[in-house]
């Protein structure tokens, strides 16, 4: 389990094959709608994605996205038979705390690379060199640069996996874990299952969305109105889930070779989750340049991780984690509450029932991910939970 330094590559043959399949990509016809419908209802619209693909082809640039990510240390280790991509950046200070942060889908690392640098070196946006945290960054299992199991794993085995990697590759004797979509889900369960009263090394787990969810059933009329509002949600929403879940290997074979078909599978997750309402409507230029859209979207371009990222899916089908009823996560848990499109968080009062929760803010802004959406503030929320411990 030996750590190795790794450098993001790059690869003139991939970059060909993309750009190729760009440049010949067919456009399905675009949808006459009413005055008041949106477009992105039905799905991504075919007039951005036409922009977008423009920009792609003339603009943007690989090599600045490798600069962006290249400034921090790389490294792989192998752990269980996999070789995990991570980032660790070892902050300032004399004794910084680890953090293990962990990315979902459809993101990637890119999501944090603003982030990391604020959490490990507070000192270079006018803090405390002395709060700095050392930033643990993994690739999920099958997405980006760690490699990918040979059938789908969920969520449970790769909290274990984090567990080894934190603890016996690492050596770190305690951490804190902090994650949002899928890492929502890895970090509660390190809460739950990885704690040091387990023998594990995770000491205090900071969420900022409602994955891993409680075994008891909502019972006072706020929770039931959140309950009912949410299963309405995951009937309008949650198509993909399903799909993902079940059939995985079925759009794998779709988009394998349509770069053009993964860009619109999940821009269209960052158009409906992200807080980028405007009073002209959603636009997506409130929060993200297109160049980081494309950055994300390049790593699972890149690595030819789409299909099996969404394997993850069927390996939550398989493993089903859960909070079972009476079980509690309780090592200290921070609620990052943010203005979320799609899974919301119950009331405080279901929620305590299984996380000790020493932390909670609400915001009424910024969306599913976070710390791409607005970097300053997604740190400075983490590093205000991070006081109380």
């Amino acid at each position: 389990m030996s750590v190795q330094p790794f450098t993001l590559p790059s690869d003139e043959n991939r970059l060909a094959f993309i750009r190729q399949r760009i440049e010949q990509a067919v456009f399905p016809p675009q949808l006459e709608i009413g005055a008041d419908e949106d477009i992105w209802a039905y799905g991504s619209d075919v007039d951005y994605m036409r922009e977008l693909c423009a920009y792609w082809l003339n603009d943007y640039k690989w090599q600045d996205t490798l600069d962006e990510l290249n400034r921090f240390s790389h490294f792989t280790a192998e752990v269980d038979g996999l070789n995990i991509h991570f980032i660790h950046e070892v902050g300032s200070g004399d004794n910084p705390k680890a953090v293990l942060m962990t990315h979902g889908w459809p993101g990637s690392i890119y999501e944090f690379h603003d982030v990391i640098d604020r959490l490990a070196h507070p000192e270079n946006y006018g803090g405390d060199a002395q709060d700095g945290v050392s930033v643990i960054c993994p690739s999920l299992p099958g997405y980006g640069f760690s490699d990918a199991p040979k059938r789908p794993i969920g969520q449970v085995t790769t909290a274990a996996l984090w567990n080894k990697l934190m603890v016996e590759v690492l050596g770190f004797d305690t951490y804190i874990a902090q994650g949002g979509d899928w890492g929502s889900v890895v970090t509660a369960l390190l809460g739950l299952h990885h704690s040091p009263q387990k023998g594990g090394g995770c000491s205090a787990i900071h969420i900022n969305m409602y994955g891993l969810q409680s075994g008891d059933a909502p019972s006072t009329p706020e929770e039931i109105k959140w309950a009912e509002g949410f299963a309405a949600k995951m009937q309008a929403e949650g198509a993909y889930l399903q799909l993902q879940g079940t059939k995985p290997q079925s759009l794998a074979l779709a988009m394998s070779d349509s770069p053009l078909g993964v860009a619109a599978w999940i821009i269209e997750k960052f158009h409906g989750w992200s807080d980028i309402f405007t009073p002209a409507g959603r636009d997506l230029t409130k929060r993200y340049t297109k160049h980081q859209l494309l950055s994300n979207i390049m790593i699972y371009l890149m690595t030819d991780s789409f299909a099996t990222s969404v394997w993850f899916y069927r390996g939550y089908f398989e493993e089903m984690p859960h909070i079972a009823p009476g079980e509690k996560i309780e090592v200290p848990c921070g609620i990052g509450e943010f203005e979320e499109h799609y899974i919301t968080f119950p009331p405080r009062s279901l929620m305590e029932n299984s996380y000790n929760i020493i932390h909670w803010t609400s915001y009424d802004e910024i969306g599913h991910f976070a710390a791409l959406e607005d970097s300053e503030k997604f740190a400075a929320e983490v590093q205000s939970f991070l006081k109380k411990l």
